[in-house]
């Protein structure tokens, strides 16, 4: 892309922006009124794009190929930063956490923990509950993948200090059933305070904002109560530093 790049002009009309990004005049105006494409400058009664407008498209593109949703690339992309590439990394890292059936022995670099998924597979139901609180997603060849890397990560520690793949399974759905309820609590309290405001619709524009103050909510306070039980169960006084 960037020795392509440099053969082109620094300023393109909608159909050379198009036409090197493989993608039609129309869409290009689709992503523009969905606001998943930065307007052009405008010069007179032209529209002129650059080289910025190359760089979205693909990564439009990218995420597009990746599963992403329009309305999920353009939540993505408000969010600013580098959340697209985080969320590209995510989805590719979760795609090699995979846990193959029983009988496929193809990828072996790829398979986690093959004694915990035997458990796992053991137990009627428990991919189809994993899967109805979005731990899991079931691929076309049948396997099963995890959506988490640090989830994974954590399955792994737990199966390295003895705990059976049982009981994880049961702590992590006991956990995502108390989290779904707490975040849709949260969202319905963003929710009141943001239809009460003056110019309010009762929806929540700022997904970044909410999401960042929900998850420190809910990670805070879990931290200081976990920390509370731990210290009790060693014998450290709650008040000790």
């Amino acid at each position: 892309m960037p020795a392509q790049k440099r053969t082109l002009p620094d300023e393109l009309s909608v159909e050379q922006l198009a036409e090197h990004c493989g993608v039609t005049v129309r869409l290009v105006r689709a992503h523009q009124s969905r606001r998943l494409l930065h307007p052009p400058r405008r010069v007179g009664r032209r529209s002129i794009y650059d080289h910025s407008h190359i760089d979205r498209l693909a990564l439009i593109q990218r995420l597009q190929k990746a599963g992403f949703s329009l309305a999920a690339i353009r939540a993505l992309l408000q969010t600013g930063h580098n959340a697209p590439e985080l969320a590209l990394a995510w989805h590719a890292e979760g795609l090699a956490m995979r846990f193959p059936t029983l009988t496929d022995d193809s990828d072996p670099d790829l398979q986690v923990e093959p004694e915990g998924v035997a458990e796992l597979h053991a137990q009627p139901g428990a991919w189809e509950a994993l899967q109805s609180y979005g731990l899991v997603t079931r691929g076309p060849d049948g396997n099963w993948h995890g959506t988490h890397p640090v989830l994974v990560a954590v399955g792994r520690r737990a199966r390295e200090m003895g705990m059976p793949s049982t009981e994880i399974t049961r702590l992590q759905l006991q956990v995502a059933r108390a989290a779904f309820d707490l975040s849709r609590e949260i969202l319905d309290s963003f929710n009141r305070i943001f239809a009460q405001r003056p110019s309010g619709n009762g929806r929540i524009e700022n997904y970044a904002g909410m999401s960042a103050v929900a998850t420190a909510l809910v990670t805070a306070t879990f931290e200081v109560q976990l920390s509370r039980v731990v210290r009790g169960v060693v014998g450290i006084p709650s008040d000790a530093p």
